[in-house]
């Protein structure tokens, strides 16, 4: 994942508006985010945790985004 997409973080002191591939990877931001969706649904019952992971999907994913590239910015500074 290239960061940003979000033109406001390319006014965070240290990073001139230049962006390079993050440390983490996008597999890791990946594995990071099903480990959190698959804590969010174990405490409901088998048959509803699919439709509870997609509805965590629909109201999370862009702001755990936007938290995981802020995250991963101040990591390189």
């Amino acid at each position: 994942m290239n960061i940003p997409d979000d033109p406001t973080l390319r006014f965070l002191p240290g990073l001139g508006g230049h962006f390079s591939k993050p440390d983490f990877s996008d597999t890791e931001f990946l594995r990071q985010q099903v480990a959190e969706i698959e804590a969010y649904v174990e405490r409901f019952p088998s048959d509803e945790r699919e439709l509870r992971a997609l509805a965590w999907i629909e109201a999370n994913a862009s702001q755990y985004r936007q938290q995981w590239q802020i995250q991963t910015l101040k990591s390189r500074l």
